[in-house]
């Protein structure tokens, strides 16, 4: 929209994965021309990965060469999670960029993120300015000095084991989280790869205030970060089926449907009900 460009939105699944076969559709309507293509790895309210192998061979059978596209990958949140499970972002592929924050799962007290592209791309954006004695590679031409020292900090703190001992916490503690809602028979879904366990919208406002759930429709949802104990997580769950026996106990008021937000197998409103078994 900036460039005033013409740009194709593409369908999702209902995980809020890319769905493929528009993307397909898309990309023959739109034969001849190049393409960009933002891949999410991690969307923000479902937590859903775009399959980066699967749009690489979606462009191959279009008849898309290298030169004819150019891939972004948007893993604000995911970039420190994603590659402690599989190699799925590589510039071993054909992909331009990767952005990452460092606000979010780094936890930098600042707004704050890297981009990763490479180098043939920055030469051709840089120049030397002889008043700073470097090379200005940005498009405005200035940058925040203080947010590469607390990014340097924080990696440096953590380091490797340090993130990779995060990623599979967060990952154990939303799979938890899941599992324990799903047992009570909750409305729940959470995407493979992800820490962000999507479930029934709570119907007490000042329920959402007190836990600051971010909530869409008839979803919320629980970002587990890297600072989210299970201690925190049972008392989410607890104070949840406490409150649940009050909004529902008359029987004049069900939980919300969401099959059409999170899928009919997620949803355990009384028409999708299903039992679940509670070891």
């Amino acid at each position: 929209m900036m460039y005033r460009m013409d740009f194709e939105m593409i369908n999702s699944s209902i995980n809020g994965e890319m769905d493929y076969s528009d993307l397909k559709a898309k990309l023959l309507q739109n034969k001849g021309k190049p393409a960009i293509i933002n891949v999410t790895i991690g969307t923000t309210f479902k937590g859903a990965v775009d399959n980066l192998d699967v749009i690489l061979q979606t462009l191959e059978d279009c008849g898309y060469t290298h030169d004819q596209f150019y891939i972004h990958c948007d893993a604000a949140l995911n970039g420190l999670i994603i590659p402690f499970i599989n190699k799925m972002i590589s510039f071993k592929k054909p992909i331009g960029s990767v952005t990452i924050s460092g606000h979010k799962f780094l936890g930098c007290p600042m707004p704050c993120g890297i981009q990763i592209t490479r180098k043939s791309y920055i030469n051709n954006l840089s120049r030397r300015v002889e008043y700073i004695a470097s090379v200005d590679a940005t498009i405005s031409g200035s940058r925040n000095g203080l947010a590469p020292i607390f990014l340097w900090y924080s990696l440096s703190a953590k380091g490797q084991i340090g993130l990779q001992k995060d990623a599979k916490r967060c990952l154990d503690n939303a799979n938890y989280l899941k599992d324990r809602l799903q047992q009570a028979g909750i409305s729940v879904m959470l995407n493979e790869l992800s820490i962000i366990v999507v479930l029934e919208r709570p119907r007490d406002h000042e329920f959402v205030r007190r836990w600051q759930l971010s909530c869409v429709r008839d979803m919320a949802h629980v970002i587990v970060m890297p600072g989210i104990i299970r201690e925190t997580l049972d008392s989410f769950i607890i104070d949840l089926l406490q409150q649940r026996k009050k909004w529902y106990q008359d029987g004049r008021i069900s939980p919300p449907c969401v099959a059409n937000d999170i899928g009919a197998q997620n949803c355990t409103c009384s028409y999708h009900k299903i039992d679940f078994i509670i070891p």
